[in-house]
């Protein structure tokens, strides 16, 4: 089971565990709206079936091999226009914990964790919204720690990269208190260094590569908007932003 940890201010202190659930984010969820958790509180299982991932997928993991977990969090001061900027920070976060075992990281547009083109890890951010703010946001995670065996192509873990076993608690608390971190600079509204950081860790950031939107072309990613739109570049010069699902990567060039 996990310990509360220490090297935090807020965030972690408060940690719930399930031997066994769904998707942690829907157990905090509902947590919230009972009003039987606060801010910076961990939902983590064990064991997480049904994880939600982008797109409606869902997230592969072995029973206590990996972190799955979601965190709490209430950004009453951040506009529903920012609200982008919540992710970029959360991302940030996450990547700069899990330097400490990998130090190459990129995030895939929007929520995914590279290393060396393998996927090691995802979230997903589920906001609600209160008037023209926001009133809460449950943070799914899940970080492929000692799982070496995957159905997934293309998926790979810390003990690969590492070549050793890690203490989960060790990992959890570095992501804890990275992710703390860049939320205080959110609420200090450093939005600026928050995307700037965000785009330079982008995977295939400002790089050609191919991909499709209905047709196939080259292009390279130049920014990410406040809303979370890719804006690339096509080889062509066009100008162009995509939403989720309105493009995907075929290679890299």
């Amino acid at each position: 089971m996990h310990k509360i940890l220490a090297n935090t201010v807020f965030l972690g202190k408060e940690i719930i565990n399930l031997t066994d659930c769904h998707s942690t984010n829907e157990v905090a969820l509902s947590m919230v709206r009972s009003g039987l958790i606060h801010e910076g509180a961990v939902v983590i299982a064990y064991n997480q079936t049904k994880g939600k991932g982008q797109r409606g997928s869902q997230w592969e993991s072995s029973p206590g091999l990996n972190l799955t977990f979601s965190m709490v969090l209430f950004p009453t001061f951040l506009s529903i226009n920012d609200q982008f900027i919540l992710n970029m920070a959360i991302a940030i976060g996450v990547k700069q914990g899990l330097n400490r075992y990998a130090k190459d990281l990129t995030v895939k547009w929007p929520n995914d964790f590279y290393y060396h083109g393998k996927k090691l890890g995802g979230m997903l951010l589920e906001n609600r919204i209160k008037g023209q703010y926001l009133d809460h946001s449950i943070i799914g995670l899940g970080i492929n720690v000692n799982q070496t065996d995957f159905k997934t192509r293309g998926a790979i873990s810390l003990k690969d990269i590492t070549g050793t076993e890690l203490d989960l608690n060790e990992v959890l608390s570095e992501i804890l208190r990275h992710v703390e971190i860049w939320y205080r600079h959110l609420q200090t509204k450093s939005f600026k260094s928050i995307k700037e950081t965000y785009q330079n860790m982008l995977y295939l950031f400002d790089k050609w590569a191919t991909y499709d939107d209905g047709e196939i072309f080259s292009g390279k990613i130049t920014g990410v908007g406040n809303f979370g739109h890719l804006e690339m570049s096509k080889q062509n010069g066009e100008q162009i932003r995509y939403e989720l699902k309105q493009i995907r990567l075929i290679r890299n060039d």
